[in-house]
């Protein structure tokens, strides 16, 4: 009987640490979530304090490292060198000029509370001359301002634009392509004996920071310096990520200090959304019937172009990129089968491309203000473009949405949102491009054009 009590207290003293040790790390867990949280709504706040200098000033931003505080005109200031607040959080802005209309802002919070609770917090953004006077312009006349070909058979894939260059991704040849767009004329490539050794699919600008989604098995995701994009080398190379299967990525975002990858449909092990740190480390995974092929990333969500059967436009939430989770909806079911290829969001618009197919409209216009995940009505709102949309863009007012298709009479469409849904005729114009389908494009802003690629040429297109 004595040894019976002995090992009843010895089991009962075991049971009793697995629960104490399992309180105590749910605990740490439940601060440690808190302590990520404080952060990245401080980072968030320096991110405003810099965007309110921007609308009442912008001759106000200069680079520097600042911290912030509100001025006796009630109005934010970034001043010092940094801000802590009394709970101990340390808050930085760092302001680094793009070009002469357009700074990066990355504002940094970092704590640390011993216990296992430190880090840091980045989130990024772009402030721009935002009150410049810049007509939009018509897009129901549509020419051609600029051209470059390739002689070989490079096989585009995607364009960024940032800046005065553009970054165009191939399927074969260098992989990465690197253009001077300063005169957007005269595109004029740089960098020239850069090759990523593979395959390029996306890439996405986060400052000086290049993120690119290759076709090299042992690093889909890598990110170059681009401080000086014209002397891109092997040797700006700052770190790589290996994704679970072989040639998979498809989609790139960048949302505050994560980097959303998005890949296409493994049925047996590998997961098709994964979240990594700035750095490249994995920190969450998950799982979808479907591929991945094109997302937009807003407000905390991931709009994601997909490949499942009953969900073509999918919504993630990636607040925490470290507990990936459906939206609560998950995301909406389309008529048949065609899938999600490209997708963009403005407002409370969300427009999504779809696979050619011939009983349904290949472009989709969602309206998401009563639900993260759209749940009409409103909408849906369909347009017939003849063709696979390959690629999606809308400008920040909301007037236009832009799509490169492979339809052989007009590789560009510029569509007006108002009219999709009026249900009126809603092309503005369109453009029959003389060398091949459209691959791709990107809507620059800046300059009110569009940079449309195909399988080997750069086209640089202008409204009247």
């Amino acid at each position: 009987m004595l040894i019976d009590v002995l090992i009843g207290i010895v089991l009962f003293g075991m049971f009793m640490t697995a629960i104490g040790t399992s309180m105590l790390f749910n605990q740490r867990s439940f601060l440690s979530t808190g302590d990520r949280m404080r952060a990245v709504f401080l980072a968030e706040a320096g991110l405003e304090a810099a965007r309110s200098v921007r609308y009442e000033d912008f001759s106000q931003l200069s680079a520097g490292t600042y911290g912030m505080q509100i001025g006796v005109d009630g109005l934010w200031n970034l001043a010092g060198t940094g801000t802590v607040t009394s709970d101990n959080y340390t808050t930085t802005i760092t302001i680094a000029p793009i070009d002469s209309n357009t700074f990066s802002a990355v504002a940094a919070t970092s704590w640390d509370f011993g216990m296992q609770r430190a880090g840091t917090i980045t989130a990024t953004t772009e402030l721009t001359h935002w009150n410049q006077v810049k007509p939009l312009g018509n897009w129901a006349t549509i020419s051609r301002q600029g051209l470059y070909i390739d002689g070989g058979t490079p096989g585009f894939n995607s364009v960024t634009v940032s800046g005065d260059y553009a970054y165009i991704t191939s399927s074969a040849g260098a992989g990465l392509y690197v253009f001077d767009i300063s005169d957007p004329a005269t595109p004029t490539r740089v960098a020239s004996s850069f090759s990523l050794g593979a395959a390029g699919y996306r890439t996405v600008v986060d400052g000086t920071s290049l993120y690119v989604a290759t076709g090299d098995t042992g690093s889909e995701v890598r990110s170059y310096n681009i401080t000086l994009p014209s002397s891109l080398s092997a040797g700006n190379l700052i770190a790589s990520a290996n994704v679970p299967g072989d040639d998979r990525v498809r989609a790139l975002g960048v949302f505050n200090d994560t980097v959303l990858v998005g890949a296409t449909e493994d049925v047996t092990t590998h997961h098709e959304l994964y979240s990594y740190s700035t750095a490249l480390v994995l920190l969450d995974s998950l799982d979808n019937a479907g591929s991945f092929l094109d997302m937009y990333l807003a407000d905390g969500y991931a709009y994601l172009a997909s490949g499942q059967d009953v969900a073509e436009l999918r919504v993630v939430d990636i607040f925490d990129p470290a507990n990936l989770e459906d939206a609560a909806g998950v995301g909406y079911n389309l008529t048949d089968v065609y899938d999600g290829i490209a997708i963009a969001r403005s407002g409370t618009g969300i427009l999504l491309g779809r696979m050619n197919g011939a009983i349904i409209e290949e472009l989709i216009l969602f309206d998401n203000a009563l639900s993260t995940v759209p749940s009409p009505p409103p909408g849906p709102f369909y347009y017939e473009v003849g063709g696979e949309v390959t690629g999606i863009a809308i400008d920040p007012s909301g007037t236009y949405g832009f799509l490169s298709s492979d339809a052989s009479s007009k590789e560009f469409s510029a569509v007006r949102i108002n009219s999709l849904v009026a249900g009126k005729p809603a092309e503005a114009g369109s453009y029959d491009s003389d060398q091949g389908f459209g691959r791709g494009l990107f809507y620059d802003m800046q300059r009110d054009r569009i940079f449309l690629i195909s399988d080997s040429s750069l086209e640089i297109l202008q409204p009247s």
